[in-house]
């Protein structure tokens, strides 16, 4: 046991993490990390590929899961279940950003008759906090969660162009952008000068970097101090509006939604 413990105290020294470290609790958190809209239904196996696990690990971690009624099995697949939202739940009940957005969300939809979300940066990600579906509903696909890279979304760039220099030089240093369309921009030297644009403008616009056959104009979503929080965007079809157009269509409607909110977040 004295050797398990000396083990356990070596991995997570190796990790980086202190003697409060849960390891069991961190495994079971990539468990369920590992299901997701292309993996559904995943066998313990399929799960221990997935997490880079071992086998002994994945299956208390399900089997604790399933107990919860967070998971369930047909005895050899498992699957989330519902329950499993209540971890989110438990953040979007307690976070003032996105019980304050989301009626803003859906405000700015109605307004523009375009699907809208809110998002927060999340290291090299934005995630999806709060979001309002219109128009063509394959525009966005939105799920609370759902997450996205951030250097190529226009809600991604309003946020990282609020970055000091020395900040915003540090993300794009350790940033390993992968081309996701024709149109994505790689080149860093390019985000770079394409950010100080969208910090001077205060608005981002994307053309089709993140998915062929869509754009999006984000601004930054700031508390009532000034800092940047968030951003919210507006994503419509090419064909339902040119690029060009976008300023003039959504960018005062995004801005008087959000100049009204930042006085609230405090």
């Amino acid at each position: 046991m004295a050797r398990l413990r000396a083990e356990d105290a070596e991995k997570r020294a190796a990790s980086g993490h202190g003697p409060d470290f849960l390891e069991a609790f961190a495994r079971g958190l990539r468990v369920i990390q590992a299901f997701g809209r292309e993996k559904r239904h995943m066998t313990l196996s399929d799960v221990a590929r997935a997490t880079d696990l071992p086998k002994p690990s994945v299956r208390r971690a399900l089997y604790t899961l399933t107990c919860l009624g967070m998971a369930a099995t047909d005895g050899r697949a498992f699957r989330l279940t519902p329950k499993v939202m209540e971890l989110a739940s438990s953040y979007l009940g307690s976070n003032l950003i996105s019980t304050l957005v989301q009626p803003a969300c859906e405000r700015i939809g109605d307004r523009t008759e375009q699907s809208c979300f809110a998002a927060v940066l999340d290291g090299y990600d934005i995630v999806m906090i709060a979001h309002s579906l219109h128009g063509r509903p394959d525009v966005l696909a939105p799920t609370i969660g759902l997450r996205r890279p951030a250097f190529n979304t226009a809600a991604g760039r309003a946020i990282v162009s609020q970055l000091a220099d020395e900040a915003l030089d540090a993300w794009l240093d350790r940033l390993e952008p992968k081309v996701m369309t024709d149109f994505t921009v790689t080149d860093k030297k390019a985000l770079r000068e394409e950010l100080l644009r969208v910090r001077e403008q205060g608005h981002a616009i994307t053309a089709q970097e993140m998915r062929r056959g869509y754009h999006a104009i984000a601004v930054p979503l700031k508390r009532y101090d000034g800092a940047t929080i968030a951003a919210v965007c507006v994503a419509a079809w090419v064909e339902d509006s040119a690029a060009g157009s976008f300023a003039d269509k959504y960018l005062s409607v995004l801005k008087e939604e959000t100049e009204a909110l930042q006085p609230q977040l405090l």
